[in-house]
């Protein structure tokens, strides 16, 4: 049985998120993973711009990350990108929600503290990475969040 995915990308502000998430879609299909994406409208309508073709996108199920926490899907794990507050409330309610096991990527300019303490305080197994234009602190963290998971 495959292992079923959701990740969660919000605000699409910094410009390493549509990257570093297609990578990771990418990382999560060569593993054969089932893949959900849980984005932001604009989010979605970026990865959907980068990846015309649907190479990265193809076969990944998709849900407005409002009623992600409406219409709970099956899943295994969970994994979302955070760099702002909004971020931080999203990934405990879905983890919350769905009582799955629950990964963070914590990343900006500057890496919040506060939201690292707010996400190991709810059990979210948590990454952090200084990273803003920049995507290989986060790919890092990724790589490493893999071998974790599977």
């Amino acid at each position: 049985m495959s292992l079923r995915v959701l990740v969660i990308i919000g605000c699409p502000e910094p410009p390493v998120l549509i990257p570093s998430t297609l990578y990771l879609l990418n990382m999560l299909k060569n593993r054969g993973c089932v893949i959900i994406l849980s984005a932001n409208p604009a989010a979605l309508k970026l990865l959907e711009t980068a990846d015309p073709e649907r190479y990265y996108l193809r076969g990944v199920g998709f849900q407005d990350i409002e009623k992600g926490l409406k219409n709970r899907l099956e899943v295994d794990v969970i994994v979302g990108f955070v760099h702002n507050d909004a971020a931080v409330n999203y990934i405990i309610s879905y983890k919350s929600v769905y009582s799955a096991k629950t990964y963070a990527i914590v990343f900006g300019r500057k890496v919040k503290g506060e939201y690292i303490e707010d996400l190991k305080d709810e059990g979210i197994v948590t990454y952090s990475a200084r990273a803003f234009h920049n995507p290989v602190p986060i790919i890092v963290k990724l790589k490493e969040l893999i071998e974790e998971l599977i």
